[in-house]
């Protein structure tokens, strides 16, 4: 079986068939572009809610910064302090030691 063309009609079959190639390719290319454009605008979604996380997560630090001194003690202050309270308990020891020792010559 042999197949004739004339000239018009090879040019026109192959001019046809470029253009459904060219309008498959131009979908296809089109569709990707939508795929990319979906997925760009959920990304952008997601970074403004991690974004709004990561600010929240900043003043929250910020506020436990601000707390943190007078919430704890560091272990030197604490040290310090009850160093203090030993030093005046033990006064008071001696004190009381001394009234009674005074009591007991009268």
């Amino acid at each position: 079986m042999i197949l004739t063309l004339d000239l018009w009609q090879a040019i026109s079959l192959l001019a046809t068939i470029v253009g459904a190639f060219w309008g498959i390719a131009k979908m296809m290319l089109n569709q990707g572009s939508k795929n990319l454009d979906e997925k760009f605008s959920q990304i952008n979604k997601r970074l403004d809610g991690q974004e709004e996380s990561d600010k929240r997560l900043e003043r929250q630090v910020g506020d436990m910064r601000a707390e943190l001194p007078r919430e704890y003690v560091r272990r030197d202050d604490f040290i310090r302090a009850i160093s203090n309270f030993d030093v005046r308990v033990d006064q008071l020891r001696l004190t009381i030691e001394r009234a009674l020792l005074e009591r007991d010559k009268h």
